[in-house]
């Protein structure tokens, strides 16, 4: 069978436009460190590759979504924590004022120490996190939850939640009517805030000693510190919970990981054996093609 010289020119530059890109795609493959460098390297392991990065960014969010749940936690449990002491600063005032022996000036100037804390007080409840959320508000997180005149609840009491799992969603705020607004012992919930500027008028107008600014504010003040020292239980709790599922989230990241170095990254002892042959291969391929070029019979005639 006759062969054209044109046939055999073709096939020589197929032949050599093939094992260059045979050595490119080992050059892709050393440079990047990665064997799969398209689907149809490995359509397989590319799959496997793919679904094991969509799950590895999702564990990664859940992460993320961990730390903001502690540290949404931690604010949370610290300013309670303020709010606790000066409930209790203000609960052993109140013991003190209660005794008979003081003088109306000197409940006066226990009443205006209790005022000073009470405002401080107010100041927490309407505390704002590192985003400038406010802590307490529920849902309704840019809304300042209490009036500071009128003690008024503005928030939805609304409990926030943040998924740290695929099966987990955690609670990361506690809602403030729950935490200031708390039970009397005449019966119906008050605002703290007023259930002391209510003590500290008495204090003030010479009142006090009959209900409620008599021992019943004692016990409407454990009321608040209990409600306080409840939702602090809580959020410990969480914390906990939340640290648990952060080590799972790290061990199940790790075997992810794993798995997928070990289905995309490069053998480079074996991918530069392949180098060197393909290397080889072009080599003779070019040379083939240059002796196959001088082969035509007008050079003889």
């Amino acid at each position: 069978m006759r062969i054209s010289t044109n046939s055999i020119t073709q096939q020589g530059l197929e032949a050599m436009l093939r094992q260059q890109n045979e050595l490119a795609k080992t050059q892709l493959q050393v440079s990047s460190g990665k064997r799969i460098q398209t689907p149809s390297d490995d359509p397989i392991g590319a799959v496997k590759m793919l679904d094991l990065q969509r799950q590895i960014g999702l564990s990664q969010q859940y992460q993320d979504n961990a730390d903001v749940a502690d540290s949404r936690l931690s604010t949370t449990d610290g300013t309670l924590k303020s709010a606790g002491d000066i409930m209790q600063r203000i609960r052993e005032l109140a013991v003190q004022a209660l005794n008979d022996t003081n003088s109306t000036e000197s409940r006066r100037g226990i009443a205006e120490e209790i005022n000073q804390l009470n405002e401080t007080l107010v100041a927490l409840a309407n505390t704002t996190d590192s985003n400038g959320e406010y802590l307490f508000s529920g849902y309704q997180s840019d809304v300042q939850p209490f009036d500071t005149t009128t003690y008024a609840y503005n928030g939805d009491g609304g409990q926030r939640q943040l998924r740290v799992s695929d099966g987990y969603l955690v609670e990361i705020n506690e809602p403030g009517d729950g935490l200031f607004i708390t039970q009397t012992v005449a019966g119906p919930n008050q605002a703290i805030f007023q259930t002391i500027q209510d003590f500290t008028t008495a204090l003030s107008t010479g009142t006090v000693g009959t209900a409620p600014n008599d021992g019943d504010f004692l016990a409407n003040m454990d009321y608040a510190m209990n409600a306080s020292l409840d939702a602090r239980t809580r959020i410990g709790t969480r914390q906990n919970a939340v640290e648990q599922q952060r080590e799972i989230n790290d061990s199940s990241q790790f075997s992810m990981t794993t798995t997928l170095s070990q289905i995309e990254d490069l053998d480079y002892a074996e991918a530069i054996t392949q180098l060197n042959l393909k290397s080889v291969g072009l080599q003779a391929a070019q040379q083939v093609y240059v002796k196959v070029q001088g082969l035509s019979l007008f050079n003889f005639l």
